[in-house]
Parts: C-alpha cells; sequence; structure tokens
C-alpha cells in the first residue's frame, strides 16, 4: 500500500505555543512534549524509526519556547527563512537548505528574528531514553 499525504490536506496543530505544525506521519509511539493528533489518518501511523515527520512554519517576530525533550532528538530541514536556532547556550544563525541535528535532553528554541515565515520540516525520532525520575527518600 502506498501511503501518500500532502501537507494542505493535514489538520494544522499549534506547536510550543508559537509554530504551526502540520503532522504529515507518525508512529505509535507518543513522545515527551508531543502535539495532539487526534485529526491524523490511521493508515499515517506507519513510522517504525522515525516518530515523526512534521511540516512547521514560525511567522515573523515569534519563537518556539525553550523546551526539551526527554526520549527523543529531532532533525531540522529549513525550507524558507531566516532566523537563530538556541541549543543550551549556543545560538547559531539559521537559513534555508541547513539541516539541524538536536539530540534528546537538549534545551533548544528556534526564533525568527526575520521578515518572512520560516518554513520546515521536523523530524523526531524515538531513543527509548528518558530522564529517571527522583525517588523521594524517607
Amino acid at each position: 500500500m502506498i501511503i501518500k499525504r500532502n501537507w494542505r490536506d493535514a489538520h494544522p496543530t499549534i506547536a510550543h505555543q508559537s509554530g504551526v505544525d502540520w503532522r504529515l506521519l507518525s508512529s505509535a509511539i507518543r513522545t515527551s512534549g508531543d502535539i495532539e493528533e487526534s485529526a491524523l489518518d490511521p493508515q499515517c501511523n506507519c513510522l517504525k524509526a522515525i516518530t515523526y515527520v512534521s511540516y512547521a512554519k514560525l511567522q515573523p517576530r515569534l519563537s518556539y519556547e525553550p523546551h526539551h525533550h526527554d526520549d527523543h532528538e529531532e532533525v531540522y530541514y529549513i525550507i524558507n527563512g531566516t532566523g537563530k536556532i538556541k541549543m543550551g547556550t549556543e545560538e547559531a544563525r539559521l537559513r534555508d537548505g541547513d539541516i539541524i541535528y538536536i539530540p534528546e535532553n537538549t534545551t533548544h528554541s528556534i526564533i525568527n528574528d526575520g521578515e518572512e515565515t520560516i518554513d520546515f520540516l521536523a523530524f523526531g525520532g524515538y531513543t527509548g531514553k528518558k530522564k529517571k525520575e527522583r525517588r523521594k527518600v524517607k
């Protein structure tokens, strides 16, 4: 069976309080900080090794809140626009054609300080790692 999806046919959601996200494909595994996928066609829950593929847009003068994912890494591929990526204490410029790797447990934010929308693909990959919860000692 061919599984094909156009971003124009997907229902958008808000990601990290600022960006617009079209979840295109996903896996059955829900990861930390995952977006709501109630409108995702069940046949699009087809991924095994990759957790999700999303087409995302970030409008000028907006940014994703700094956040991290305990259990998955991400890759952003910048299709259009310019801005900045912050990871931990580091910051770098980004532009169309850039690909950015974000390891799990790394606080990150994407900032649109340009004049046009940043369009990008976001790929998530489940690592199976989660922060261990601290147990209270009695």
